[in-house]
């Protein structure tokens, strides 16, 4: 058995409360028998049940008691199985005397089992439980140097990293690209990513992943602040800082290789609707960290780190206070005597010889930190006084009082906010004037301590703020004076960074460029932007949609130095456009749309590409788009940019143009029944997708086997939509498919295939889907990629000539009407005559 603790009873009062209990209940159970020897015939049936149930809650204590002599003679057995046995005993003993409706005494058992400590046992209980955890609490710090509240933060952090990592999609190639720019000397220059050797000399280096650093700043982890000679600084942002301690904290969620990320990043963005290049397109972009969770960490801070704070505070709370007086022997501790004070780190540090002693900077800036030998100078606070030197009261006259922690003064721009506090702990927050114009838009992070927040607003103001505010410098200004650009060149910079600049057939235009309203295009004047691309001021990209114009990395330098410029006075925009000299590889002229000219590798139209091949089948002879089509040159911008496409331009990209014959199908007697039963939205539907007169292909499943499965295996929402047309819907494929509804209707020279200029074209891909209708796999029919073709099972040609239009019918001539109205004759029931049938059912019929 264990030791007893204060507060519980000994084995031997629990062994003597089991049997008294059980003697209790024997007693109980006893005198309910005798009751039913003493009744009458009248009652009987009612004791025997009340015996019967007393005497079931007797064997029961009786039980618990046998239970308590076995296990208090076994040395293993805890004293818990003693006072529950005990406690059993006597709830057993209370029920059986309830029962036999004896007066309860078994309750006055349980006091015993439930003795009330006496204050000494509570103190040494207390005092147990205090040196417990205090001992707990000291191992902790001990292991992880960091205290309760910190600890807590790092495993919160953890649970976050668990989720948060796996979804960026990054390697451990991506961590060391945000570790070569945590150290400040990542930098890209001529296209190359390389990490200096030290801070400051922007040349040379270890060379860094192009591609990894490309793909981190345009997801936003990485920002650039331009520096001399056109190289751009890499930093993580607030948010790349908190991805990176993220992935450090949880490295399991990392990829092994980046064709693994692409691959998870493919699975994860990869929609059904997108096309291929789409996807892949989406694959290679890195997602953003999620939606709150750079608010969400919190960096912990270690117990060494919570030292260094505090020496910190209790310096500024000294000098806050009157700081040094002379003549006066200054309050500090005995330890900072042969110290001063670090012009970097605000803090007393040991000094050999009058120089600081080496020590660890704890400011950001650790490149300006004199912790490697500097002589502290002037910034050493207790300048010592000559003794027996009796000045005079002005000649000592007091230094300047250090400002307080509030009112230290802040970057420009930004301010410190309160955000909702607890009971023990105030929180700050930041937000910053001049990020969005007009409107104070808040930092992330939040800060319990002012002074780190300072800290964080200082470096967001030399990230984002700074290069604007700088005094130019010579080398800057001579370059300013070399881009004597006018006010419309500089606005052509600015659509281009901002805004979409675009070339068509009609000159360069300015998509959506006034920020107040909606869908305000500007046309650009052709020799202003043709002489900014000769430059090299912009740099043309081909999309999907045709040349889009952006200003290259010497055109956004340019355009920043010159409203730098232009903010401090230094110059201002010419009058006239500058006449720039082109560059060597663009001294042959802007090849422009409209003349026919193109970039080398761009892609010409369709009508103008010479076919490698013949085709099998001649396509018919392109005529002009009917005038719905038709685009004129001089219609405005908007109508030539969402006017509908030409039908050469509306064909797929795997063209099918041979014919394929299939024969069509003839409806029975009740399949026209069927049809003609349809609800009119749904007729249109199958027209339109052309499932009125549908022929299967041949199925190694018979049509009993497939009625079956639609009936019993499908789920409810298929079978409400395969009822609604005549002959189904889900199950048909687009090669499967009949006649169009302009050949049902007789008007085959408008074919709908002849029309498009060819088939429909499918994927041949479906989804398989669980019983609630969600998609949990895809379903390829052919692996080899053919695709399934819809062509209008019509006999008409789908090419060459087209067929004669029907002749309209003739119009009965009106009757003439009647000299005299002829009277009314008496209503009498006329038979209801059936409309009468179109186009369509005729043919159908």
């Amino acid at each position: 058995m264990t030791e007893t603790q204060p507060g519980e009873p000994t084995p031997q009062t629990c062994l003597q409360v089991a049997r008294e209990a059980a003697a209790l209940a024997v007693a109980a159970a006893d005198e309910a028998m005798s009751a039913v020897c003493r009744s009458r015939s009248g009652n009987t049936a009612r004791l025997e049940e009340v015996m019967h149930a007393a005497h079931r809650e007797a064997t029961e204590a009786e039980g618990c008691a046998a239970r308590a002599q076995q296990w208090a003679a076994d040395p293993e057995m805890p004293d818990s199985a003693l006072r529950n046995c005990a406690r059993g005993a006597v709830d057993h003993a209370v029920r059986a005397q309830e029962t036999a409706g004896v007066k309860v005494t078994a309750a006055a058992l349980r006091p015993a089992l439930e003795r009330k400590l006496t204050a000494q046992e509570h103190a040494e209980l207390e005092s147990g439980r205090r040196r417990a955890e205090a001992e707990q609490e000291a191992a902790e710090r001990a292991a992880t140097g960091m205290d309760s509240g910190n600890r807590h933060l790092a495993r919160m952090n953890a649970y976050l990293a668990e989720s948060a990592v796996p979804a960026l999609g990054w390697s451990a190639g991506h961590v060391r690209v945000m570790e070569a720019a945590e150290t400040g000397r990542l930098y890209w220059r001529d296209g190359q990513a390389r990490q200096a050797a030290a801070h400051g000399v922007w040349s040379g280096g270890r060379r860094v992943h192009r591609e990894r650093t490309q793909d981190l700043r345009a997801a936003g982890f990485l920002t650039a602040v331009a520096a001399s000679d056109g190289v751009q600084v890499l930093t993580p942002t607030p948010m790349g800082q908190v991805a990176l301690e993220l992935a450090r904290l949880h490295p399991a969620g990392l990829y092994d290789s980046d064709t693994a990320a692409y691959e998870a990043r493919y699975a994860r963005s990869a929609r059904s609707y997108m096309s291929s290049d789409e996807k892949k397109a989406a694959a290679r972009r890195l997602p953003a960290l999620e939606y709150g969770a750079v608010g969400r960490y919190r960096r912990p801070v270690t117990l060494a780190e919570q030292e260094v704070r505090a020496e910190r505070e209790a310096a500024e709370r000294w000098e806050d206070e009157g700081g040094y007086c002379p003549g006066v022997e200054s309050p500090v501790p005995a330890a900072e005597q042969g110290t001063a004070r670090c012009p970097c780190c605000g803090l007393h540090k040991v000094t050999v010889a009058g120089v600081l002693a080496p020590h660890k900077a704890t400011r950001a800036a650790v490149e300006d930190c004199p912790g490697s030998g500097l002589r502290p100078g002037a910034e050493t606070p207790r300048p010592a006084a000559e003794p027996g030197t009796d000045d005079a009261p002005g000649a000592a006259a007091e230094p300047a009082p250090v400002p307080a922690a509030d009112e230290l003064p802040w970057p420009p721009g930004v301010r410190l906010v309160s955000l909702m506090s607890t009971r023990y702990q105030d929180w700050w927050g930041l937000e910053c004037g001049r990020c969005v114009p007009g409107v104070s838009a808040p930092l992330p992070g939040k800060w319990d301590d002012k002074g780190d927040a300072r800290i964080a607003a200082y470096a967001h103001y030399d990230q984002a703020h700074r290069p604007a505010d700088d005094v130019l410098t010579e080398q800057e200004i001579a370059e300013v004076e070399r881009w004597p650009l006018s006010d419309a060149q500089r606005t052509v910079l600015h659509w281009a960074e901002h805004f979409e600049l675009r070339e068509y057939d009609d000159g360069f235009w300015a998509l959506d460029c006034v920020p107040d309203r909606w869908d305000v295009n500007k046309k650009v004047a052709r020799a202003r932007v043709t002489g900014l691309w000769a430059a090299g001021l912009l740099d043309v990209r081909l999309d999907g949609s045709g040349r889009h114009l952006v200003p290259s990395q010497t055109g956004r330098r340019v355009a920043r130095m010159l409203w730098r410029a232009e903010r401090q006075g230094v110059a201002e925009p010419a009058a006239k456009d500058a006449k720039l000299a082109p560059l060597p590889k663009r001294s042959n002229g802007y090849p422009l749309q409209s003349e026919g000219r193109y970039f080398s590798g761009e892609q010409r139209p369709t009508e103008e590409a010479a076919p490698a091949q013949p085709a099998a089948v001649a396509a018919p002879a392109e005529t002009a788009p009917p005038a719905g089509v038709a685009v004129r040159a001089e219609q405005p911008l908007l109508r030539r940019l969402f006017a509908p496409r030409a039908a050469r331009e509306q064909r797929p990209a795997r063209d099918i143009r041979t014919v394929i014959r299939r024969p069509q199908r003839v409806l029975t007697h009740e399949e026209r029944e069927r049809v003609r039963n349809t609800a009119a939205l749904n007729f249109q539907g199958a027209l339109i997708m052309g499932i009125v007169d549908p022929v299967p292909n041949a199925s190694p499943m018979p049509e009993e086997a497939g009625a079956w499965v639609r009936e019993h295996v499908w789920p409810e929402h298929l079978r409400q939509i395969e009822r609604k047309y005549p002959h189904g819907f889900a199950r048909w494929s687009m090669c499967e498919r009949g006649t169009c509804w302009n050949c049902l209707s007789g008007r085959c020279d408008i074919c709908v295939h002849r029309q498009k200029g060819g088939p429909h074209v499918d994927s041949n891909q479906d989804w398989v889907t669980d019983h609630r209708g969600r998609n949990v796999a895809r379903l390829i029919l052919r692996p080899g990629g053919e695709p399934c073709v819809w062509w209008c099972r019509c006999a008409c040609p789908k090419n060459g000539p087209a067929p004669a239009r029907p002749a309209a019918k003739a119009k009965p001539a009106p009757a003439s009407p009647p000299a005299t109205p002829a009277p009314a004759p008496a209503p009498t029931a006329t038979p209801v005559r059936a409309p009468a049938e179109s186009a369509q059912q005729a043919a159908l019929w």
